[in-house]
């Protein structure tokens, strides 16, 4: 798994080291640098799969991140034009870190490293392999078809940058993949394809739905039904995902990673929450809980108390160590730069400390209420 992952004058970062676990959950205001953390992690991982970082070379802009320019990666207080960008990887009792270091020409979108690891290829991590998942924040909306590609789907295993990917993923591994017992819904564990977990679990954003996933002959999309149960056992029609809502469809790519991920495999998540109620946003919080004790890592940035509250309800339940967990929090202070707070959840689920800040405007917006 990545352990840690440091950045030298990269975007919001001055000089970062942050420790990483089988569950990090990154917080804080907006531009305190949380995507700036993911954004690094997509740039290897893009060049890894165009080839060029086995090459030495960092392509900022692909299909999972496009940052644009040197000028555009450089952290505004640089004292020399140059990013760094390391991970520290642990396989059992081996520790070793991987760093890449380049100089940054302000208009150059190809970035040529001075230094950097020359066996990249072998490093069995789940950043490079298959099975890697990037869910961005600007995931799909609804839409009546959705793309196929052979390679990001059968090849490797991929949802898409955007999650657009996941109505074929569905059609392809649905009733083949069977998901681990301890991800299943509670009440349906006799359930064990992917799909049909997958359904299961969607009854949290909305109760007595069903979801599947339908070619569109002579074409290279696919469609997605909705259909919800009637009185009886019966589903009505099929719906067209435009006439069902965002939520659905939204967070469709980040149950159906979450499900469908082996162990080993690197999960980055962003914002899982949007669209949701807070009813779905706990619940995809104990199934993101799930995923990680299980032997995924996850990545997870997110602006939600229910999401953190699931996860804390899971440490709490014992399906979670709380040792597998780090909870960073990230502050900036105008004309400074961005630091963090990392407080520690104990057995029972709860924090060492609560920093100024961290998922505590209700709390906040009650006392003035209550004044």
């Amino acid at each position: 798994m990545l352990e840690s992952v440091a950045l030298v004058n990269f975007k919001a970062f001055d000089d970062l080291a942050l420790p990483l676990e089988m569950l990090t959950v990154l917080s804080g205001l907006n531009g305190t640098g949380k995507s700036s953390i993911l954004q690094a992690l997509g740039l290897l991982r893009q060049s890894f799969e165009a080839g060029s970082l086995q090459t030495g070379e960092l392509g900022l802009n692909g299909p999972l991140v496009e940052i644009g320019t040197g000028r555009d990666l450089l952290h505004q207080d640089f004292d020399k034009r140059v990013v760094q960008i390391g991970l520290g990887v642990k396989s059992g009792e081996d520790r070793h870190f991987l760093d890449w270091i380049a100089d940054v020409p302000s208009e150059a979108d190809i970035l040529v490293c001075k230094e950097s690891p020359t066996n990249v290829s072998e490093e069995p991590i789940g950043l490079f392999c298959r099975g890697f998942q990037f869910l961005r924040a600007d995931r799909i909306t609804p839409s009546v078809t959705f793309p196929r590609s052979q390679h990001a789907v059968g090849h490797e295993r991929f949802l898409g940058a955007r999650g657009e990917y996941t109505a074929y993923f569905l059609l392809k591994f649905g009733q083949d993949l069977t998901v681990a017992p301890s991800r299943r819904y509670a009440g349906q564990s006799d359930a064990t394809s992917l799909l049909a977990q997958v359904n299961a679990w969607i009854q949290e954003f909305s109760p007595g739905v069903r979801v599947e996933p339908e070619e569109v002959p002579m074409t290279d999309f696919v469609r997605l039904a909705y259909t919800y149960r009637g009185q009886k056992a019966a589903y009505g029609d099929p719906l067209r995902p435009t006439n069902v809502g965002f939520g659905l469809t939204h967070v469709l790519p980040v149950v159906t990673a979450c499900l469908a991920a082996e162990p080993g495999t690197l999960l980055i998540i962003e914002n899982p929450e949007a669209q949701l109620h807070p009813r779905g946003q706990a619940a995809l919080g104990r199934l993101i809980a799930l995923t990680a004790a299980s032997g995924a890592q996850l990545i997870v940035e997110t602006h939600s108390d229910h999401i953190l509250n699931g996860i804390r309800l899971s440490v709490k339940d014992g399906h979670l160590e709380a040792a597998d967990t780090k909870l960073h929090f990230f502050i900036r202070s105008p004309g400074t730069s961005t630091t963090y707070e990392t407080p520690a959840l104990d057995p029972q689920g709860r924090l060492s400390f609560w920093p100024s800040g961290f998922f505590d405007q209700w709390e906040r917006s009650l006392d003035q209420l209550l004044s």
